[in-house]
């Protein structure tokens, strides 16, 4: 038996093969000998039939090598030929059970949010998608799906269509990222509101080290802020929810533009603190670009335009200005803003959306310092 271990996974055959070379026999000698087909012979020993306990008997007679010798290689290559039918069968579910979870997120973008990407093998890779939907298994991706896609969930606008895997997955990374999160938090307060607002115009107005100092305000007030990629194919401006003890606000900083930015930041925080219980967390506000279809998005519209710009004094400027030529209004939205401590550019994109001109942007700067 301890013969038969140090040959581990070898065919009786080939051992039989090479006992005989080592004793000069010849295979049809030898299957005269043992009285046995020399076809019957030949197939063993290019292991195309098995070593029966009756040919171990003979074996045993003929060579002086053990029955159980013979027998227990034939058992080992049995069990070893077995145990690779098993890891091919699981290896084809697993090519099944990968090209299934391609039906409900996308990989690509799981891919590039993952430090070292999803794994090497398409076990791993199968692993770290269900960790990160929170899944054990095909069935459970499946049904976590569809019952986040809904007609609520993936409302469209009138620019583009969007993929509910696309969305789905970007949404998960979102949860992802701030399970990670690991800045210190402030307990949250509903009545904070009016003081993190002026906080975050002041940080706009200055627009130095921005991000930096917006995530750090954030803290102060119990908020997470985490920024993603907007995908190709999600077209998400924010995404706020409430995960564990905090809000988590996600933005995508689409355009890497001051205005966008704080446009989509305070339209999130209205979601933050207008719409989302932390009794529910199932409760989620995602915000798609050019989507105004729900009364809650349209009062975080309302919300982000008024407290950016006061809506007094915007309509004001809108009524005195109305008739200038847009190639004129530089100076103008210039003064405004340095009035009422309000960084021009994001007097320049409200002037912009509200007016459907896009081509007066020239001498003030958007980019984010």
């Amino acid at each position: 038996m301890k013969k038969a271990e140090a040959y581990s996974t070898i065919h009786p055959g080939e051992v039989l093969d090479l006992t005989l070379k080592e004793r000069g026999i010849a295979q049809k000698e030898f299957a005269s000998t043992i009285g046995m087909p020399a076809s019957v012979l030949n197939a063993i020993i290019n292991k195309k039939r098995s070593v029966t306990p009756d040919i171990a008997v003979l074996l045993e007679a003929a060579l002086g090598k053990e029955a159980t010798f013979w027998l227990a290689l034939q058992a080992q290559r049995d069990i070893e030929e077995a145990k690779k039918k098993e890891a091919f069968i699981k290896k084809q579910r697993d090519i099944e059970t990968w090209n299934e979870i391609k039906d409900y997120c996308n990989v690509k973008y799981l891919e590039k949010f993952f430090k070292d990407g999803l794994g090497l093998t398409i076990q791993e890779k199968i692993e770290s998608v269900f960790k990160l939907f929170g899944v054990n298994d095909i069935q459970g991706l499946r049904s976590r799906f569809l019952n986040d896609v809904d007609p609520a969930f993936f409302r469209k606008s009138d620019s583009f269509t969007y993929n509910p895997a696309n969305i789905f997955t970007w949404k998960y990374m979102a949860f992802s990222a701030s399970d990670q999160y690991t800045d210190q938090l402030r307990p949250f307060a509903k009545d904070s509101l009016e003081s993190l607002i002026n906080r975050l115009l002041i940080i706009f107005y200055d627009n130095h080290n921005t991000l930096q100092r917006l995530s750090e305000t954030l803290a102060d007030y119990g908020i997470k802020l985490i920024l993603l990629e907007n995908e190709n194919g999600t077209h998400v401006d924010g995404f706020s929810f409430w995960r564990g003890d905090n809000p988590t606000i996600t933005l995508t900083q689409r355009g890497k533009k001051l205005d966008i930015l704080a446009f989509t930041l305070f339209h999130e925080i209205c979601h933050v603190y207008k719409h989302l219980d932390r009794s529910n967390e199932e409760k989620t506000c995602i915000s798609m670009d050019g989507d105004k279809n729900s009364p809650e998005e349209r009062e975080a519209d309302t919300f982000a335009n008024d407290h950016l710009i006061p809506n007094r004094d915007w309509q004001l400027f809108k009524a005195a200005y109305a008739s200038m030529s847009p190639y004129a209004m530089g100076p103008k939205i210039r003064a405004f803003a340095e009035q009422r401590k309000i960084h021009p550019s994001i007097v320049l994109g409200r002037y912009q959306h509200d007016f459907k001109v896009f081509d007066n942007g020239r001498g003030i700067e958007r980019s984010i310092n």
